[in-house]
């Protein structure tokens, strides 16, 4: 005789069937929402941390460049006399009654240095690998175009990196000249001390550098200049300077300034080979710098922290506290 199930057996049957039915049925939408949601926040996650990664690898690359290039500097001068590169981008004399540069770094003077690139806008003169093929420091860098761009580099110019106007100069004048073009303390400013105004230097050896491991060597620049009504320079001009003088007011000025590729940082080397990316650059002096016309002479107003800590590292041991 066949029984039926009792209200228990069935109520049991009943939930084995529902779970059944849940372990062989489709997510329901709640369930692929959320799982959708989790895929896309790690994702997400990952892309950060990749970009972060790569942005980090660029700058070890550019900083490794960099380094290179002080050593290079090294071995130069170690086949020329003790003699460093100078810091000028072609031989020409900078003003009447100097003479001209025969071991600039590179030469945008050389046949074919330098080629028009009609860009959106005015047109570039950029530089060719003439220029570098034909600088002092062409042969100490492997004859290697690679190792004068920045990866960090957006702008597909040929070469990222400056030198300080303040190593390798001193030669070509009798008393102050940064870059031999660029005069410090000014000597005719009031606030210049007596003893400040007989300031003189010369940088041409490493003998004549009191810190090289705190000297400025090499820095990234985005030079924009404009040289006239419908060209503008697509390459850096010449070495990198600020305006060293006794402080008037409350201002600083960059006559160059540094490249914005590394998020506040600017990626540097010292004359002994050692590198850093000093956190220098806040957002309002970002701001003035990204939106002047040509990038030069540019006023850092109130403390001037960024001005002030590159005054420490131009020259340490020559360009007196007055000067910062």
């Amino acid at each position: 005789m066949t029984t039926s199930p009792t209200p228990r057996q069935l109520d049991r049957n009943s939930r084995a069937t529902a779970r059944s039915s849940r372990t062989n049925g489709a997510f329901t939408l709640v369930e692929l929402l959320l799982t959708i949601s989790i895929i896309a926040l790690v994702l997400a996650l990952v892309l950060v941390a990749v970009g972060q990664l790569q942005t980090r690898a660029r700058a070890t690359a550019c900083l490794s460049n960099q380094r290179q290039i002080a050593l290079a500097n090294q071995t130069y001068a170690a086949d020329n006399d003790g003699r460093f590169v100078n810091p000028r981008t072609d031989p020409y004399p900078p003003t009447g009654g100097m003479r001209g540069v025969s071991n600039c770094w590179v030469n945008t003077g050389a046949t074919n240095g330098t080629t028009l690139f009609a860009g959106p806008g005015l047109t570039e003169r950029r530089e060719t690998v003439r220029a570098l093929e034909g600088g002092a420091m062409w042969r100490y860098l492997g004859e290697n175009p690679a190792a004068y761009q920045s990866p960090m580099d957006p702008t597909g110019r040929l070469r990222s990196y400056s030198l300080s106007s303040f190593v390798g100069v001193g030669d070509n004048t009798p008393g102050r000249s940064a870059d031999d073009f660029f005069t410090f303390p000014d000597n005719f400013s009031t606030d210049a001390p007596e003893g400040v105004r007989d300031t003189q230097f010369k940088t041409v050896t490493l003998s004549q550098i009191p810190q090289p491991s705190r000297t400025l060597f090499s820095i990234t620049e985005d030079d924009r200049e404009v040289i006239s009504s419908s060209e503008r320079l697509g390459f850096n001009l010449h070495g990198f300077a600020v305006q060293v003088s006794p402080p008037l007011g409350a201002s600083g000025i960059w006559i160059d300034t540094p490249a914005l590729w590394n998020t506040g940082r600017i990626n540097i080397s010292f004359v002994d080979g050692s590198i850093d990316s000093p956190n220098i650059i806040y957002e309002e002096l970002a701001n003035t710098f990204a939106t002047d016309a040509d990038g030069h002479d540019v006023t850092e107003v109130g403390s001037r922290p960024a001005f002030r800590y590159l005054t420490t590292i131009l020259l340490p041991g020559v360009i007196r506290p007055e000067l910062q």
